[in-house]
């Protein structure tokens, strides 16, 4: 289905692109749907990206948990303002996944956060209510992981504080033990874009795209609880997505 939208948009803007410079001209004042030199707005926006992260997913695996999946949604916004045919704007997106078992009265869990936000340049063509954007963003994105391990009844006002009342005047038992860890590790990306934006009414416009995100986090480079681990694995977040949102201007 991506691959499907991805032709019609792809064939949409060469079909614009070829079209005379007359018939773009006649489109010029035809109300406010929408103005062709200039623009700027924003608005909120939903993606989905693709993401294929083995390394953690067989470590999530381990630990008898379900993986991460194809797909992760990403919610956030984003804003532009456009002279002649160029656009310049920034955006940011974010998103959890979180997965949990419960196994011989132990809890263990893993969230997965993942955030992202840049700069994006495009050329502009508007035909009539529409406007198509080829460009490509640049910026940087986070990754954070919490692993936590609990007994099945910690989490109750009482249990929060028995560790601290009791003592370890005792050796404790690591089944009773409730312990967390963080890992996180930062991105630089680059991502080559295409948009339509079609105005339902004056100034609110829907907006669709398609984009491939190209970046990693190094070896080496992942932290826990803030400190580095150098053995660690690369983590390449590269690609698909597609992205809808809702856009306020003109």
């Amino acid at each position: 289905m991506l691959l499907r939208i991805s032709h019609h948009l792809l064939c949409t803007l060469l079909l614009v692109t070829l079209l005379p410079s007359g018939a773009i001209g006649q489109e010029t004042g035809r109300g406010f749907f929408p103005p062709q030199q200039a623009g700027g707005g924003g608005g909120p926006c939903f993606a989905m990206v693709q993401l294929s992260l083995p390394e953690l997913n067989s470590r999530l695996d381990s630990m008898g948990l379900k993986g991460l999946p194809q797909w992760v949604s990403l919610f956030g916004g984003g804003g532009h303002f456009q002279v002649g045919h160029i656009m310049i704007g920034g955006f940011a997106l974010g998103g959890s996944v979180e997965r949990s078992i419960v196994s011989e009265g132990i809890v263990r869990k893993a969230s997965i956060k993942l955030s992202h936000s840049g700069l994006r340049l495009g050329y502009v063509k508007a035909v009539s209510r529409m406007k198509l954007t080829l460009g490509g963003s640049i910026g940087g994105g986070h990754m954070e992981t919490r692993l936590c391990r609990f007994p099945q009844t910690a989490r109750s006002w009482n249990n929060v504080w028995t560790y601290y009342e009791s003592g370890f005047s005792e050796v404790v038992d690591a089944r009773d033990l409730d312990t967390s860890a963080e890992l996180s590790g930062n991105y630089f990306f680059v991502e080559p874009f295409f948009s339509l934006r079609y105005w339902v009414i004056p100034l609110v416009a829907v907006d669709l795209g398609a984009f491939y995100r190209m970046g990693r986090i190094g070896a080496g480079r992942l932290k826990m609880n803030g400190e580095s681990i150098p053995e660690a694995p690369k983590f390449d977040f590269s690609g698909m997505g597609v992205r809808v949102g809702i856009f306020l201007g003109f």
